[in-house]
């Protein structure tokens, strides 16, 4: 069962003020005003929660071949520790009651990349100023505390709070790339640029892990190796390519 949670990302600029005024229900082209935080609302149907795994995937795999495009972007593949992979987060402009955020973590044991093991968060919130949007997101973990902080398995935050610096990736900011133990990637270009991110309550997805390993697995177990699906081949191809 795939459980809510939270992606926060709150803008580091104090401009445009004008955003922060009354509140408005969501709809596909708006979002509900909480104390000056934008918050797309996913809905709760199970056709929002339930993904197919080998799906997922599928979609990772293609997103990584989309990021292996840039050609620092695919060095930076090459450097990380290993990655969170969203392939679809409210597509288009905070589309209301799409599927959120399900996605896949690898990480490199021994210098290889293993099986995918799957997590969720499910509601966006954008600072007025941060100008976000849906589409594609990744998250490159540079740090073994980065891919660590994945081992709890529920209720993961990963923020400065945690002791983890997340920058976002931009071809004209390389200085910054080097200075944060996660780097996020979107497809929509400066989506996030200028804001301070923060994701919260990441989880475990028990029954994706468990229906695409046939048994029941932790999160220690799939990120060092010790659990394998010959289907994933397509995702550690993209990655290892």
């Amino acid at each position: 069962m795939r459980i809510r949670t939270s992606l926060f990302i709150a803008s580091a600029c104090a401009s445009l003020a004008a955003c922060g005024g009354g509140t408005e229900t969501a709809t596909s082209d708006n979002f509900s005003q909480l104390n000056g935080t934008d918050t797309m609302a996913l809905g709760d149907n199970d056709s929002q929660a339930m993904t197919d795994p080998q799906q997922l995937v599928t979609e990772a795999a293609a997103e990584v071949e989309q990021m292996k495009r840039d050609p620092q972007l695919a060095d930076l593949l090459k450097k990380a520790k290993g990655v969170y992979i969203v392939p679809e987060f409210g597509r288009g402009a905070f589309i209301v009651g799409g599927r959120g955020g399900a996605g896949v973590v690898m990480a490199k044991a021994d210098g290889n990349w293993t099986a995918p093991a799957f997590y969720d968060f499910g509601a966006l919130s954008v600072g007025a100023q941060a100008g976000g949007s849906g589409g594609q997101l990744a998250f490159l973990l540079m740090t073994d505390d980065a891919v660590n902080a994945f081992m709890s398995g529920n209720k993961i935050t990963l923020n400065a709070e945690s002791g983890l610096t997340i920058v976002n990736y931009s071809a004209n900011d390389q200085a910054s790339w080097g200075k944060g133990d996660i780097i996020l990637w979107s497809d929509t270009e400066g989506a996030y640029a200028g804001a301070t991110v923060s994701v919260t309550d990441l989880n475990w997805d028990d029954d994706d892990n468990a229906q695409y390993y046939g048994e029941k697995v932790d999160p220690a177990r799939v990120l060092t190796g010790k659990a394998s699906n010959p289907k994933a081949d397509v995702l550690v191809k993209a990655l290892n390519g």
